[in-house]
């Protein structure tokens, strides 16, 4: 900053007024390169470790989804003899969507012992669901004949009973259970004895697939065995 200073001269005979600069250092604020590196180092140091966190955490949940479908795997493959866990054959011929939905309600009102129970309950409510598709599907289009089931089954089930939302995850849900039992044979429901039927009703795409193709690959597997060992 330049300041000024006034200082009065007599200059041949006249008085005059001469303006001196007199120039001050200018002062800066800065901060050092190396206190800049360390704090970048910080910032750097704070944003790897909620990384690393993160994929901790990620590897963490991935682990025990892959032991938990494992285990659910081999219960699958395990055959139990238990004259309680009976498939009930005769509810399948049910065709009363509230029907079949009040079974779901009231297995999940069931200790955690009767998961097979829950699971089989979801599995008929599809087929029934599946059942109509069929009978619809040859008089009208695709998309014409699942707005007709859906529209069916809304007519059943009031919304005072259950939201939109709350009925299309269990038509979801159904859907997920049916699929992977259907493919795989809907009497290994009765071999799951301690995976929770909440994680089975929960598996995502990936995770339903996986559990369908390890089955498949071990009826394949045995039923070569038993081929090769009669031949």
């Amino acid at each position: 900053m330049d300041v000024g200073v006034n200082r009065e001269e007599e200059i041949d005979g006249k008085v005059e007024t001469i303006f001196l600069k007199s120039t001050q250092p200018k002062q800066f604020t800065s901060v050092s390169s190396s206190s800049k590196g360390k704090k970048h180092t910080r910032e750097s140091s704070v944003s790897t470790d909620k990384s690393f966190s993160k994929k901790v955490k990620k590897t963490d949940e991935k682990k025990k989804v892959s032991s938990t479908s494992k285990q659910l795997i081999e219960e699958l493959l395990t055959n139990i003899s238990n004259s309680d866990r009976s498939l009930e054959e005769t509810s399948e011929s049910v065709n009363n969507f509230l029907q079949l939905s009040e079974r779901i309600d009231h297995a999940e009102t069931k200790n955690e012992k009767a998961s097979w129970s829950l699971i089989f309950s979801y599995f008929i409510f599809r087929k029934a669901v599946f059942k109509r598709y069929k009978e619809l599907k040859l008089e009208y289009g695709k998309n014409r004949f699942q707005a007709l089931v859906k529209s069916e089954v809304r007519e059943a089930i009031s919304e005072a009973k259950y939201s939109d939302e709350a009925l299309r995850k269990r038509m979801e849900r159904s859907e997920k259970i049916y699929k992977i039992f259907n493919s795989i044979g809907k009497e290994k429901i009765v071999q799951i004895k301690s995976t929770l039927s909440d994680f089975i009703l929960n598996l995502t795409k990936d995770e339903k697939d996986y559990v369908i193709a390890e089955i498949l690959k071990w009826k394949v597997w045995y039923k070569c065995t038993v081929s090769f060992s009669s031949a």
